[in-house]
């Protein structure tokens, strides 16, 4: 996993809870990087886990919704330290078609040696935008945080529904976004 990440995780752990409990998560997972993360570095994806499962454990938050908050947290990170210039993107719906195509495409340009998720996009009734998540970390609620983030950023209320995920045998994750008016 991008080092990236790992910085924005314990940044914002050490925001909302404090160094001291930075400090203990590493401690307990003894991660083999030390702790020490840089942003264009990879690091094993199980040492992120291991820190969510543990604080999920001591915080009686589930690991999934730790995740999600993770995901709105970082979008902020991500679109600002982006090497995609997305100024001209207005509104949400266009950015989050431009995931895939645009944004992950200069990513990888980037960071040759990251992993990142597709995405696929259809239209659904009434407007809704219908995204499907496909990763070997099954990592859907970081996306759904994402879009909560981009939701955000983009002032546009959006209600997303995940009916299908490949948590629950599914081959891909469908994420329905609803766009509120």
């Amino acid at each position: 996993m991008q080092g990236s990440i790992f910085t924005a995780f314990s940044d914002m752990i050490i925001d909302q809870m404090g160094m001291e409990k930075w400090n203990e998560l590493l401690e307990k997972t003894n991660p083999s990087s030390g702790g020490v993360y840089t942003s264009g570095a990879q690091y094993e994806d199980s040492e992120l886990i291991n820190m969510v499962v543990l604080l999920s454990e001591q915080t009686g938050i589930a690991v999934d919704d730790l995740i999600e908050s993770f995901g709105t947290y970082v979008f902020d990170i991500l679109y600002k330290n982006s090497g995609v210039d997305v100024s001209s993107i207005d509104n949400l719906r266009d950015f989050l078609l431009a995931i895939d195509n645009v944004i992950h495409v200069e990513v990888q340009r980037l960071y040759p040696n990251a992993y990142l998720p597709q995405f696929e996009y259809e239209e659904g009734n009434d407007g809704d935008l219908i995204m499907y998540y496909s990763s070997k970390r099954k990592l859907c609620a970081v996306s759904v945080g994402l879009i909560k983030g981009a939701s955000n950023k983009f002032n546009e209320p959006v209600t997303i529904s995940h009916p299908e995920c490949m948590h629950h045998g599914a081959e891909k994750c469908k994420l329905i976004v609803k766009f509120d008016a």
